[in-house]
């Protein structure tokens, strides 16, 4: 199971993301993932401005993810983003997973970018990818 917490400090953000190898963004939130035994698992960050939501980084320190927490912590950015009324959302980072990026709920819009609208999408049951 992985549990998503807020990093509460910015000197955590900053220690989480040299083990993930990104680059630590002040200005950011950050989400960090834990697996079933409370180890740091990867993180994410986020933030948002007059344009939408936006992902830059979804991580975990050694590359892989076996418990798929790439994904939870993207939905909850995602999540968090619509709470605070941002109803778009896009990936602005580098991920050479378009499948998790499209899983997340991401589709590409006519330029490429990775985009979502998040008008009902945590509201309405099955939200989980268009395709």
């Amino acid at each position: 199971m992985i549990t998503v917490k807020p990093i509460q400090t910015k000197t955590e953000q900053e220690r989480l993301c040299a083990l993930c190898h990104i680059p630590y963004r002040t200005e950011l939130l950050a989400y960090g993932a834990y697996n079933g035994q409370g180890a740091f698992a990867g993180m994410c960050q986020f933030g948002m401005n007059t344009e939408g939501g936006h992902i830059y980084h979804l991580a975990t320190p050694n590359g892989d993810d076996p418990d798929d927490c790439m994904f939870v912590m993207g939905r909850a950015a995602l999540n968090f983003i619509d709470l605070c009324g941002v109803k778009i959302a896009f990936f602005d980072g580098k991920c050479a997973d378009d499948a998790l990026l499209r899983r997340i709920g991401f589709s590409t819009d006519e330029k490429g970018r990775y985009t979502l609208s998040l008008d009902g999408f945590f509201t309405h049951a099955c939200q989980h990818h268009p395709q």
